[in-house]
């Protein structure tokens, strides 16, 4: 795929023959900072496309958080991932501000376990 900034000069050169073809360039002072502010925002949305095609936003197996209360295995409770707060099934025994990681989601629930070491993370 072209790269990023070839398709934004791509699209400022369409928009300017359209300007100049239909007359509305008029004033270089007003067009010329116009033409670069929408040039960059242009540039800004079609890479952050391009960055984000094929990533799955919400998936949460694998993330670590936070535990905001105490959890018994098999009981619901809170933890935090990314932020946001979630209710949790916990796996296992899990104290308040413990380390967790997210096994999986089901709906609007995390399936979650203890963080037991950076290895145990990356196998996930």
């Amino acid at each position: 795929m072209a790269h990023p900034v070839a398709i934004t000069l791509i699209i400022i050169a369409v928009l300017i023959a359209i300007l100049v073809i239909t007359g509305y360039i008029s004033d270089p002072i007003i067009d010329i900072p116009t033409l670069a502010l929408l040039g960059f925002l242009t540039y800004r949305v079609i890479n952050v496309v391009i960055k984000t095609r094929g990533r799955n936003l919400y998936s949460y197996e694998g993330k670590i958080g936070k535990a905001v209360d105490d959890i018994k295995s098999g009981q619901e409770g809170y933890v935090i991932v990314e932020g946001e707060y979630w209710r949790a099934l916990a796996l296992e025994d899990i104290k308040k501000n413990e380390d967790i990681v997210v096994v999986r989601r089901e709906g609007m629930k995390l399936m979650v376990k203890k963080k037991v070491s950076d290895i145990e993370t990356s196998r996930v």
